[in-house]
């Protein structure tokens, strides 16, 4: 069962999910979703395809939109990555006000970043599984904005930027937020809470040394599943992925089924 829910974040914005629910007992344990940079909750629908794959086995799921992306209120230039990390606070409040409390965090890319940060600050997240995270946001930026866009942002210039399908504006407060992370030493204080890292070892946008980086930084229990020929999205990989996160789900968040 899927159900569209609204929440809203610290600054009042609301933000739009979707909860998709197993049938049977709940509560249940939840994997919140979080979407990339330039993403939304659905992905494409790969994220929409990987959350049905986990409440048919017994999970709830929770996809939403950051503040400024897909259908939720606010404005993506002045998202940052604490921004973003007070916007997941606010969905697992929302949660927990539906009677959950077993939560794991799933971030995809930059959402991983925002599912670590998370995980540092607040004790209620239980696991994190990090889907082609960088391990330096900032050099996949520079790939993503080109030369003279990122010098801009580095001097402290808002940009505007184009992705093929629409323009996007940055404020330069995003790049001075990211600096204060270190993705390598978040992922050393998750421990002894779980960690899986799923990444493709042809990842055009994230080297897979960033999911080796942050695999040896982190303490035990720690897993790390590379699928061969992988590229950023995992787009032929799905289903590997998908099982390899349900492995991990089943070996450490049992559901009552």
């Amino acid at each position: 069962m899927k159900e569209q829910v609204v929440f809203c974040n610290q600054e009042g914005e609301a933000l739009k999910g979707d909860l998709h629910l197993p049938s049977g007992q709940l509560p249940v344990p939840v994997v919140v979703i979080c979407h990339g940079f330039l993403g939304s909750r659905r992905g494409g629908g790969r994220a929409v395809r990987l959350a049905d794959f986990l409440s048919e086995a017994g999970y709830a799921v929770l996809l939403f939109d950051f503040a400024g992306s897909g259908d939720s209120e606010g404005d993506f230039a002045a998202a940052t990555l604490t921004k973003n990390v007070g916007d997941l606070r606010s969905a697992l409040n929302y949660l927990e006000g539906r009677g959950f409390s077993n939560f794991i965090v799933l971030g995809r890319s930059f959402g991983g970043n925002a599912a670590l940060v998370a995980a540092d600050q607040d004790p209620r997240v239980r696991g994190v599984c990090l889907w082609s995270t960088p391990a330096d946001m900032g050099k996949v930026l520079e790939k993503i904005l080109g030369e003279q866009n990122w010098r801009k942002l580095q001097n402290g210039e808002a940009i505007v930027f184009e992705d093929g399908n629409r323009s996007y504006r940055k404020d330069a407060v995003f790049l001075r937020d990211l600096k204060k992370y270190r993705m390598p030493a978040v992922a050393a204080r998750i421990s002894p809470r779980p960690l899986l890292l799923v990444h493709g070892t042809a990842d055009e946008l994230v080297p897979v040394d960033d999911a080796q980086l942050l695999f040896q930084q982190a303490g035990e229990p720690k897993e790390l599943v590379l699928l061969p020929g992988a590229d950023h999205h995992l787009s032929a990989h799905q289903v590997e992925a998908g099982r390899a996160t349900l492995n991990w789900l089943q070996q450490y968040f049992n559901t009552p089924g």
